[in-house]
């Protein structure tokens, strides 16, 4: 595995590039970087890890996260001095960023909007896009933090996102961009774009903008005040999630009789859709 490396000019500065043609996931490969203490994140605003083909990408809950060789994104984001703010709010950005990312990408490869609602949040931090008739997941995020005893001193944002591959005949919730809009893109394209948003709003959280963070987040969530299925304790149940607090906690309204708590972990509650829990 040899890496090779490029520079990437953004607003905040040089970000080094390191491209991996075959990799088992890039937040390890990017955690490794870290514990090494590389030169590369003293000198620079950065370090991206990107990869071709990510054999074994890692998701939320232990999960396994599926991309294509050559057809999908796969890249995680050093950030050596995270700011003085919860990691929950911290994720939030991150999601939030994904979004943004995105919208910008597309808006640059194809010269068109998306609708403000084509795009959503899922709890804790996947994004969904709206593609024949429902939201199926587009992009996960892996945030992995470093401690050095009870401090915070380091965190890896690892992002996939479906680009070119296609979903929509696989037994799983899932859609890539070339699937809800028809068109090709280079997962490549997504880059830059991303990484900006993610540079923008760790910038925002640092200048205290934590509470208008957590507002967007909830503004952007998925199936917010809407009734739905989710399994709870092994057991289906109905409700509203009327929004995610500033600790992660979700706060729920339950229908029927003995209902679970109002207020519970993402570990807690499992997504429910026509194919499976999520």
């Amino acid at each position: 595995m040899i890496p090779n490396e490029s520079e990437i000019e953004t607003p905040t500065g040089k970000v080094i590039r390191i491209h991996l043609d075959t990799v088992e996931s890039t937040n390890s490969y990017a955690m490794q970087v870290l514990r090494e203490g590389s030169e590369k994140l003293a000198k620079n605003a950065g370090v991206l890890v990107v990869t071709d083909n990510q054999t074994f990408g890692r998701g939320q809950r232990g999960n396994l996260w599926s991309s294509h060789p050559g057809q999908d994104l796969a890249m995680s984001w050093i950030v050596d001095s995270p700011p003085k703010v919860g990691a929950t709010v911290f994720n939030m950005a991150a999601a939030l960023a994904i979004v943004h990312g995105i919208r910008k990408a597309v808006k640059s490869e194809t010269g068109a909007e998306l609708p403000s609602a084509a795009l959503a949040v899922k709890w804790p931090n996947d994004v969904m896009f709206w593609s024949n008739g429902g939201y199926r997941k587009v992009s996960g995020i892996l945030v992995e933090n470093h401690w050095r005893g009870e401090t915070w001193t380091a965190s890896v944002v690892g992002i996939g996102v479906n680009v070119g591959s296609r979903r929509l005949a696989r037994p799983y919730n899932a859609v890539s961009l070339s699937d809800a809009l028809n068109v090709v893109l280079e997962p490549q394209s997504l880059e830059k774009p991303t990484l900006i948003s993610l540079q923008g709003y760790l910038k925002k959280i640092t200048e205290g903008g934590e509470k208008s963070v957590v507002e967007e987040f909830n503004k952007e969530l998925f199936c917010r005040d809407e009734e739905r299925e989710y399994e709870v304790a092994g057991a289906k149940r109905r409700g509203v999630l009327k929004k995610i607090d500033d600790s992660g906690m979700g706060i729920f309204e339950w229908k029927g009789e003995n209902p679970p708590s109002s207020k519970l972990h993402s570990s807690e509650v499992q997504w429910v859709f026509s194919l499976h829990a999520l």
